[in-house]
């Protein structure tokens, strides 16, 4: 029992006394192989490879969680903050699968799951399993819109849209998520600037502190779009590029907000010393 309680206690110390800021090695490392400027094309194909080669994924607790064609990610909660503090989950394009979520309610079983999505079938039937189901389009405006959808095929209808500031706001109603998880059919394009510093999201004084992105294989405009919003990530340095992968030209990707206090709180604590943004 000694051997095993001083094991513990130098694993201890090794965390907190290696306090170097480990999420701004990996911004510098990434801006030496990708600069969202030129040949947008070829910065697209290869920016998975560029985010896994830079990403401090082994200085953090990540764990994944699959359903049944992807991984999502998790930065594990800090032990002294996981049963006190209200955990809160968004999942924004449900898919007819909530494999991710099941497995996160398992492991977070403190945290709330709400999910949107304007397919009912399947959807209003599986995600109560984990949370509240609202069947409406997330976005970034209010309105009724053409969006791309999956029923039985993924086909054009018209949908009604809330945008994600009036969401939290109507029916999460926490200030702080400590994931969002959004696959939305193109639709995340313009919502990428809410997540910046000047975003809707912070005029709101909401914080997101973790995010599950699926960005759909851009046109010219979206991929412009897309890169713009890289380099804001980049110069604003509060959001850290964690994992990415690709499938048939959509990126996959997965990042945290180490820069607001209340995530590094939550998700970082002494690990390393916080620098003032």
């Amino acid at each position: 029992m000694a051997a095993t309680s001083n094991c513990h206690q130098k694993i201890a110390v090794l965390i907190i006394t290696d306090r170097s800021d480990f999420f701004e090695t990996a911004r510098l490392c990434i801006l030496s192989y990708v600069d969202g400027t030129s040949d947008l094309e070829k910065q697209w194909t290869n920016f998975p490879y560029y985010v896994n080669k830079c990403a401090p994924k082994n200085r953090l607790p990540i764990q994944g969680f699959s359903n049944t064609d992807e991984m999502k990610y998790h930065v594990m909660p800090m032990p002294y903050v996981s049963n006190v503090v209200n955990c809160s989950i968004i999942s924004l394009g449900i898919g007819k699968d909530v494999e991710a979520e099941k497995s996160m309610q398992t492991a977070l079983p403190n945290c709330q799951f709400w999910g949107a999505d304007p397919v009912n079938e399947t959807n209003a039937e599986i995600f109560p399993e984990v949370g509240k189901f609202y069947n409406i389009a997330v976005g970034a405006e209010n309105g009724t819109f053409r969006s791309y959808v999956l029923e039985d095929i993924y086909r054009y209808q018209e949908v009604k849209y809330m945008d994600l500031v009036t969401f939290i706001r109507s029916f999460v109603k926490r200030p702080v998520i400590d994931q969002i998880m959004i696959d939305i059919e193109h639709a995340e394009y313009p919502v990428l600037p809410f997540f910046l510093k000047e975003g809707e999201l912070s005029k709101n004084n909401i914080v997101i502190c973790q995010m599950n992105i699926e960005v759909h294989r851009p046109n010219s405009e979206q991929l412009e779009q897309f890169f713009k919003f890289y380099q804001s990530l980049m110069e604003e340095k509060q959001w850290t590029l964690m994992s990415a992968s690709s499938i048939i030209g959509h990126l996959r990707l997965f990042m945290i907000n180490h820069g607001n206090e209340e995530c590094h709180n939550r998700y970082i604590g002494a690990i390393y010393e916080k620098k003032l943004l």
